[in-house]
């Protein structure tokens, strides 16, 4: 989503470990070499040895810091990279709030995930709708958050294959006599050209509607809502209908009692059955051919990012680079576009993608002793409250 300041509160442990208080301590200048003419040099921090922070689960944090550069704020950099080797049993997953317009703190997400030993923040999505996820979400096997056309997500299988794919959703909307419509949309946050179908587990925010809602319950149309009666959320165990068009005025000629069978199911590009799936960003890295952005004024600033990285071995690679500076509550410091491919590249990953970043990047892990720290900032910072999460466990 777009930065603004952040609005958890909610600190992850008492006191910095001492390995990353040492991180914080370098003050020595960095080295650049340019690797595009158009685009900011790529600072030469990850040439220096970095501070390594032993995790629960056999993981370790690798963490490069600048220290505080009070002549430039902006250029205070901090990397931290976990890598989960393919033969982990810490398989990843994808976890989110109770509902699609909901949201929860990092912290608070692994706190009720006892077996996760990292975590970082997950998808972009609309502040003005509670926390809404600006694409599709996917968790333990239920799709919640999908439309027709093919979207940008990490898939995650059942058995901890993950892999950078398009998921998209087929579906009906089926009255027997009276013929099926093609359900394009569920829980989306625009009306589709065909059925969009609207869930419980949208929350209790406004939804979008059409000319028409259709309220099912058990299979049957119990409601038919026009003009003002549109637009309500849905209740227990209802499933509601809408559309515009030829759509509604096939919905319009459904009636209470009438027998409706709504199915849909999610579908990806990728070689594995989907399980979870959280919606990302752009390719940092494809095949491992660089996408270093455009290197216009938006792609060069520096702000926090957060990617997920694998390597040609299939290790999982959780990456956040980071800044100080906050400027009118705002998070910035960190890597350009084009920077940030560079440092993924150079940490081994091959195919890489970026999740929500700016104000909502955060980085958790437990501790061998089970505490759990902070690793893209220092443990006073607030945290952003998020409505999903990628893991490792």
């Amino acid at each position: 989503m777009p930065s603004s300041p952040a609005r958890g509160l909610r600190a992850v442990a008492p006191l910095l470990v001492p390995a990353l208080a040492g991180a914080l301590l370098v003050t020595a200048p960095v080295a650049t070499s340019a690797t595009a003419a158009t685009c900011r040099a790529t600072p030469a921090l990850l040439s220096r040895t970095p501070t390594t922070t032993r995790l629960a689960g056999g993981l370790s944090a690798r963490i490069w810091d600048t220290g505080p550069t009070p002549s430039n704020p902006q250029a205070s950099t901090r990397i931290v990279v976990v890598r989960v080797p393919a033969s982990s049993a810490l398989h990843p997953r994808v976890r989110a709030a109770a509902a699609l317009t909901k949201a929860s703190t990092p912290s608070a997400y692994l706190k009720g995930a006892p077996g996760a030993v990292v975590m970082v923040n997950g998808g972009v999505f609309d502040p003005t709708r509670g926390a809404l996820p600006d694409l599709p979400q996917m968790v333990g096997g239920q799709v919640t958050k999908a439309r027709s056309v093919k979207d940008a997500v990490i898939a995650v299988s059942k058995s901890g294959a993950s892999v950078p794919t398009k998921l998209w959703l087929t579906g009906s909307a089926s009255a027997g006599s009276k013929g099926a419509r093609t359900v394009t949309g569920l829980n989306w946050q625009a009306v589709t050209e065909g059925v969009t179908v609207y869930t419980t587990a949208w929350g209790s925010q406004s939804r979008p509607y059409g000319s028409v809602d259709v309220v099912v319950v058990g299979g049957k149309v119990v409601a038919l809502r026009t003009g003002t009666s549109r637009g309500k959320v849905p209740a227990s165990g209802q499933t509601i209908l809408t559309g515009t068009g030829a759509t509604a005025t096939w919905l319009s000629s459904l009636r209470v009692g009438n027998a409706v069978s709504v199915s849909y199911a999610a579908h990806t590009d990728a070689s594995i059955a989907v399980w979870e799936a959280v919606g990302r960003g752009a390719r940092y890295l494809n095949a491992g051919v660089k996408n270093g952005g455009t290197c216009g004024a938006r792609d060069e600033l520096l702000r926090p990012r957060t990617a997920i990285g694998w390597t040609k071995a299939g290790d999982l690679l959780f990456v956040t680079v980071s800044g100080r500076a906050t400027v009118n509550g705002v998070r910035y410091g960190g890597a350009t576009i084009h920077q940030m491919a560079d440092y993924l590249q150079k940490l081994g990953a091959w195919n890489a993608t970026n999740l929500d970043g700016g104000g909502s990047t955060t980085m958790l892990a437990r501790l061998p002793s089970g505490t759990v720290v902070r690793l893209d900032r220092g443990l006073s910072e607030a945290q952003r409250a998020v409505p999903n999460v990628f893991s490792a466990g």
